[in-house]
């Protein structure tokens, strides 16, 4: 079984999914960890400024892992790279990973492959429209713009201490319009989706009202 989790930044996706498969006992995979994991490389490797032209043979070259039971540990030319996600650089460069066409034919053709004939709970921003548009479970989430601003900044502020919330709202408005207005599988709700406002909910109540829905559904079968 494949559920689909879909919406824009700091929606609740990651969490929501993360506990949801481990209380369904499914696999969790983190889309977004993909991207987040070639913007780190490209920008390791100074590509982020070349772009086409960095993608010859690229791929063919390319030593990246995912490992753990929810494919969460992310492994570079064997090194785990997966604390390095996570910093404000990577959030402000992913939209170029995210808006080449390669790179996400690349990327949805990898997530097919590594939940084939697996039960899943898969989270995005194509999800149920591109990478699984056959999902038996689509979701999407979506919370009000400061709401998903001071949930980002909590998340980053650990690893940045001169972060600025200002410039994080900047910053996450402008990657939502990215997100919905690039013409490669641009952010929207799929139409036999069910959509849920997380802005007043806690992660634990999410993951119980999604839950309540597969097992209602579930048991009607």
């Amino acid at each position: 079984m494949i559920i689909a989790i879909d919406g824009p930044a700091a929606s609740g996706k990651s969490t929501t999914a993360s506990l949801l498969a481990k209380k369904l006992g499914y696999i969790h995979l983190n889309s977004g960890l993909m991207y987040r994991a070639i913007t780190y490389i490209f920008i390791e490797n100074s590509f982020i400024n070349s772009l086409p032209l960095s993608l010859n043979n690229f791929f063919t070259n390319l030593n990246l892992k995912f490992k753990g039971d929810d494919l969460n540990q992310v492994y570079y030319n064997n090194i785990n790279i997966t604390k390095e996600l996570y910093f404000e650089k990577i959030n402000i460069n992913i939209k170029t990973i995210s808006n080449n066409l390669e790179i996400r034919t690349y990327l949805i053709n990898l997530q097919r492959s590594l939940v084939d004939r697996k039960n899943v709970v898969c989270e995005g921003r194509d999800i149920g429209t591109v990478v699984f548009p056959d999902a038996d479970f689509k979701f999407y989430l979506n919370a009000s713009i400061d709401s998903r601003v001071i949930r980002r900044y909590n998340e980053l502020i650990k690893n940045n201490k001169d972060l600025k919330i200002n410039e994080l709202k900047k910053n996450i408005i402008k990657r939502d319009y990215n997100d919905m207005n690039r013409k490669i599988s641009p952010l929207v709700k799929p139409d036999d989706c069910i959509e849920i406002d997380t802005t007043e909910l806690t992660i634990t109540k999410q993951v119980e009202y999604i839950y309540s829905i597969i097992e209602g559904i579930n048991n009607k079968w």
